[in-house]
């Protein structure tokens, strides 16, 4: 007699990348919420037309002045929806995928890397969040003012400036792990996954996209590392589906691993006196 038996298999990476997909997209969406303007990447960048002339602004944290003049519930809202973008999906997923490679070194940096980089880059929203409502603030005060200049709020920046070299810098240890663990197979499939890892694409769009042209670049500006991290996500989630994944040792399609599968099994056989 045959009989089917659920058999509940963990996430593979092609499940865990779809997740953290799904992390970046709302991580970028709240990044938009309490940033984006229709505008040049290098207008954005200087926060052209935003800073009222009784300011004198942070060149640091000029930036942030894009999002003082959007209402408050969006600026909230866009908070929120980045917590639970990094602190929930984008952790899943890069503490998952962290648990692909070996045992050994590479794979507990990894782990490591990405708590941190989920704590930090949680912080990062909170901070930006936190100083964009203290601009808009002072934004409003400013309006009919007579006084002499006055300097940009310091609510939250040194703060801000720890979280975003802590957000950078774990994401550079997690890269540089998957890199490692890579090169140590020995494959020859290893050279081009070894470079398949966040930072890369980070790095690209964080360098590049305060060239972008009007509209688009004062919404693509200021989630660049949520583009990054998506960019990265859907590649592996992509590299994943065609083959079985060699960080599990297996051949298996990892679109299989994603979720449970029914095996046909045979029962033990029945023993009589």
């Amino acid at each position: 007699m045959v009989t089917w038996t659920a058999v509940q298999r963990p996430a593979g990476p092609r499940g865990l990348a779809l997740v953290g997909l799904t992390g970046a997209l709302l991580s970028g969406i709240g990044d938009v919420l309490i940033l984006g303007r229709p505008s040049s990447g290098r207008d954005f960048d200087q926060a052209a037309g935003m800073v009222p002339p009784h300011i004198d602004a942070d060149d640091r944290w000029r930036s942030l002045w894009n999002g003082a003049a959007l209402p408050a519930r969006r600026i909230h809202a866009g908070t929120l929806a980045g917590h639970v973008g990094i602190g929930l999906l984008q952790w899943l997923a890069l503490r998952g995928i962290s648990r692909t490679l070996p045992t050994g070194r590479e794979r507990r940096i990894a782990e490591a890397s990405a708590t941190v980089f989920t704590v930090a880059g949680v912080l990062t929203h909170q901070c930006c969040g936190t100083v964009i409502l203290a601009y808009k603030k002072a934004m409003d005060e400013a309006l009919g003012s007579e006084d002499e200049t006055r300097p940009s709020p310091r609510s939250a920046t040194p703060l801000l400036a720890i979280s975003t070299a802590a957000t950078l810098g774990a994401l550079a240890a997690y890269s540089a792990s998957l890199t490692v663990a890579e090169l140590r197979r020995g494959e020859s499939a290893s050279g081009w996954q070894s470079v398949v890892t966040p930072l890369p694409p980070v790095m690209v769009t964080l360098l590049n996209f305060g060239a972008l042209p009007a509209p688009v670049g004062g919404y693509a500006r200021p989630a660049s590392i949520s583009i990054g991290l998506g960019t990265y996500f859907a590649i592996t989630a992509a590299s994943s589906q065609r083959r079985g994944d060699p960080r599990t040792g297996s051949t298996t399609d990892t679109a299989e691993r994603s979720a449970g599968r029914w095996e046909r099994r045979r029962p033990p056989p029945t023993v009589t006196a």
